[in-house]
């Protein structure tokens, strides 16, 4: 791939670049740390600032173009993935509902109670427990029984 007005430097703990008046740093993780925005960030840049007395022939256009599609489709199967998670969270969850529970909390803290209601928070099911304030993420929870 190529960049037109493009500068970059190396320092000892990784990389910097600066293109078309974004900075992109890296560190050792390199390639690692970009987010599939970053990615199609740096792809639509590039397609911006190629030299037009030098464009890239139709094969890398149609590549980069199938990159973006697969990154696109790709993130479209992550968001759907994590919807799929968190619904059946919520359907397990709601298995739950009126029956007495054991386990730790977010605090490490054991905790037992009825379950009295389901929330999501960042996408991940918690117990509300009827002794209060009580949740118990479901992720942790150790025995279950009947209700009382």
């Amino acid at each position: 791939m190529s960049v037109g007005s493009t500068g970059s430097s190396t320092g000892t703990n990784g990389t910097s670049s600066t293109t078309g008046g974004n900075t992109v740093s890296s560190t050792d993780q390199g390639f690692n740390a970009l987010t599939s925005n970053d990615f199609m960030k740096l792809l639509i840049t590039e397609l911006q600032n190629q030299d037009p007395t030098q464009p890239m022939d139709n094969s890398q256009l149609l590549t980069q173009l199938s990159q973006m599609r697969n990154l696109q489709a790709s993130v479209d199967l992550d968001t759907t993935l994590t919807s799929l998670t968190t619904s059946q969270q919520l359907n397990s969850g709601a298995s739950f509902l009126g029956k007495t529970v054991a386990g730790n909390d977010a605090n490490n803290n054991s905790v037992t109670g009825t379950v009295t209601s389901v929330l999501v928070q960042n996408n991940n099911a918690t117990l509300v427990l009827d002794n209060g304030n009580n949740q118990l993420p479901l992720a942790n929870v150790t025995t279950i029984a009947p209700g009382s």
